[in-house]
């Protein structure tokens, strides 16, 4: 009963790597491979943090009135996050406004009584010592009201700082206060972490340590996110592990919507010194069965390269052994169609 099913199936008969002979040519893009002279690297998995992360308090005591800001928003500086209830600074600047004006008038009437003491004074009309006394209460009246100004100053300067407004920009790890609570000096009223200095850092043997160099760029992924960005070296915390010998890196990466403090990211970190390694365009490379594999174009032909990936970058991953050779050419755009031995059409280089 099997051999008449043979018959009618003879393409059951021949090799999986034949298959593509039979199919017509496809049309694919195609980029030669490079040398370049970069590390090899090795995965590890580490968290996303922020380096600098501000427990933002008010500088006055209030009741506040508004709260502006939620869990997980993002704020430039200069944003307002509470707002607190100002009856009593601006009853407090009226009531300045008003003791000035009358200090103001009483200045004016004492100018005028010195017109007059002066001209008695030369008439000998009146005695010195009168005219010293009204000399001093004028200059009295004077620091008087430069004291009311100062005090409205600083009315108006705590009215400015009844609303607490942050101080870099960032996202607001944690919401400390309400409204209708009272907020003393000191007091946060919220957890800010600045997307500004948000980093990667990621725990790697002590052994490696030589190969980082401050400023060099590495691979970070984040599944989470399903995003791959390039992050910069920024340094080492300062403290090594006694038990595991290992030190913690940090690489430093722009912020991207969704990103949250501890969420896990995979960093390509150097782990030998530079040397002179192959690079495969990322497009051109494709998994098979938990296998990184690559078409090169030889003959007019698709062939299947497997691929023993030592490096990754943004653009590339970097192969140190054969098959794959310098001024290759891969299928880096109609590979998810091809076969092995498949004949192809390339449209450009």
């Amino acid at each position: 009963m099997i051999y008449p099913l043979l018959l009618l199936f003879p393409a059951l008969l021949l090799p999986v790597s034949s298959l593509g002979a039979d199919r017509p040519p496809a049309n694919v893009i195609v980029a030669s491979v490079q040398e370049r002279v970069i590390a090899k690297t090795s995965r590890m998995i580490g968290v996303i943090d922020f380096d600098r992360i501000s427990m933002v308090s008010g500088e006055i005591s209030g009741l506040i009135t508004r709260q502006l800001v939620s869990e997980g928003q993002r704020i430039k500086k200069g944003d307002p996050l509470v707002e607190l209830n100002t009856d009593l600074i601006e009853k407090d600047i009226d009531i300045k406004a008003q003791q000035r004006a009358q200090v103001s008038a009483e200045i004016e009437k004492m100018s005028r009584s010195m017109q007059r003491l002066e001209s008695l004074l030369k008439k000998n009309s009146t005695s010195l010592q009168v005219y010293d006394e009204a000399l001093f209460e004028h200059r009295s009246l004077i620091k008087k009201r430069n004291t009311l100004d100062h005090e409205a100053e600083r009315l108006k300067l705590q009215l400015k700082k009844s609303v607490v407004r942050a101080p870099f920009d960032g996202v607001v790890l944690e919401k400390l206060k309400e409204k209708g609570e009272w907020l003393s000096p000191g007091t946060p009223v919220c957890k800010l972490a600045s997307t500004q200095d948000l980093v990667a850092k990621v725990a790697i043997p002590e052994r490696l340590m030589r190969y980082q160099q401050t400023g060099t760029l590495l691979l970070v992924s984040i599944e989470a996110l399903d995003i791959r960005l390039e992050g910069r070296i920024k340094g080492f915390v300062p403290v090594a592990d006694l038990r595991s010998k290992s030190t913690i890196l940090k690489v430093e990466l722009p912020y991207r919507q969704g990103m949250v403090q501890n969420m896990s990211a995979s960093i390509e970190v150097p782990a030998g010194r530079k040397q002179l390694l192959r690079l495969v365009p990322r497009d051109a490379v494709i998994r098979i069965k938990g296998k990184e594999f690559a078409y090169s174009v030889i003959d007019g032909k698709a062939k299947l390269m497997p691929l023993e990936i030592v490096a990754r970058t943004a653009e590339a991953v970097a192969v140190a052994k054969p098959p794959i050779t310098t001024g290759m050419s891969v299928v880096v755009d109609g590979n998810d169609r091809l076969r092995p031995d498949q004949a192809v059409t390339v449209l450009q280089r």
